[in-house]
């Protein structure tokens, strides 16, 4: 039996519309008449609503058996229900985050942090005497519980949101939540995908899904952990590259005693049938797996990894279009794998 649920989840850009894919989920944004608002935040809270059933179930047990905690195991099902929800949000979010060009997020644990508030509670004259407060990861306000209650999929009277053609959504100018004022687009083939992704099974699912968890890691730490976030764009691809040829025997070259199927052609000759086969593009491979041996047996780091960083303007920026083009490799070595098989 279906189970709806109804959570929140963030953006860095406003969703300016609604999704809905199939019967499995759909987001909008979170505008209900309570919703806190502020015109400083960077963080728009939408609505994220799907279905769990007894195939999404994700057993999370407190101790070795139900009497370790109580009687009744109510501790154990209440483990078991948030696991399987929890476990379910960030499939589909990390779904949005790989195949579209901005991150979707929750807040993760409540450890907690000092912040100083920004609404107008404190008067701009006072601002000196004013002090931090310890606050909570959490978004709340009275009567919450009550809005996020559904018994099915609300019926959306909003715009769906814009879509951009495939492959350029991708490639010209994505957004990459550069910009808060301009609302978020999807890319044109979403459904697609999605339709591709729901019919994995078996190694493949277990490899998309691996892929998928490296993309988004590199997204989250894209502006944080620059050298970290590239490898994981590199850790997702050669996942995909493994999945391709997986049971591929890697037989060795009569002449020269080498394998013919070496990590560095795999990598080169995947991205060439899916990114697309160029003379220029086959220099860029190279030279984007050389940076990756780079950082991976030398330690070493991009030069503009540290915010103050004592490097030109110009490295800053050659930089950062290195790790964008290889953060969208990453996607597209998923997206066009999936498109193709």
């Amino acid at each position: 039996m279906k189970s709806f649920r109804r959570s929140i989840f963030f953006t860095k850009a406003p969703l300016g519309g609604y999704y809905r894919y199939q019967d499995i989920f759909q987001v909008f944004p979170m505008d209900f008449e309570r919703t806190p608002k502020n015109k400083l935040q960077r963080h728009f809270p939408n609505i994220l609503e799907y279905w769990i059933d007894e195939n999404d179930k994700v057993t999370k047990l407190f101790g070795d058996d139900d009497e370790d905690y109580d009687d009744n195991g109510l501790m154990n099902e209440l483990a078991t229900l948030t696991a399987t929800t929890i476990t379910k949000e960030e499939k589909i979010l990390s779904l949005l985050t790989t195949f579209t060009n901005n991150i979707f997020f929750t807040y993760k644990g409540i450890d907690g942090s000092w912040g100083m508030p920004t609404d107008n509670t404190i008067p701009r004259e006072d601002l000196n005497s004013a002090s931090s407060k310890w606050s909570m990861g959490i978004f709340f306000y009275p009567g919450m519980p009550d809005d996020l209650k559904i018994s099915g999929f609300t019926e959306i009277t909003i715009n769906p949101i814009q879509t951009v053609d495939y492959p350029d959504y991708y490639l010209d100018q994505p957004h990459l939540d550069s910009d808060w004022y301009t609302d978020i687009q999807f890319p044109s083939i979403l459904d697609y995908l999605l339709d591709s992704y729901f019919n994995l099974e078996g190694n493949a699912a277990n490899s998309v899904n691996a892929a998928i968890s490296y993309t988004a890691s590199a997204v989250e730490l894209f502006n944080t952990r620059k050298t970290l976030s590239l490898l994981s764009s590199f850790t997702s691809l050669e996942t995909m590259v493994n999945l391709e040829y997986d049971g591929v025997d890697p037989c060795r070259c009569r002449e020269c005693g080498q394998q013919r199927f070496s990590i560095s052609k795999k990598f080169r000759d995947y991205l060439l049938k899916y990114i697309g086969d160029t003379q220029s593009n086959k220099k860029k491979f190279n030279k984007y797996y050389a940076l990756r041996s780079k950082i991976v047996h030398t330690g070493k780091q991009l030069q503009s990894e540290l915010l103050f960083a004592d490097v030109e303007q110009t490295i800053r920026h050659e930089e950062l279009i290195t790790r964008t083009e290889i953060l969208q490799l990453g996607k597209l070595s998923i997206i066009n794998w999936l498109l193709e098989n």
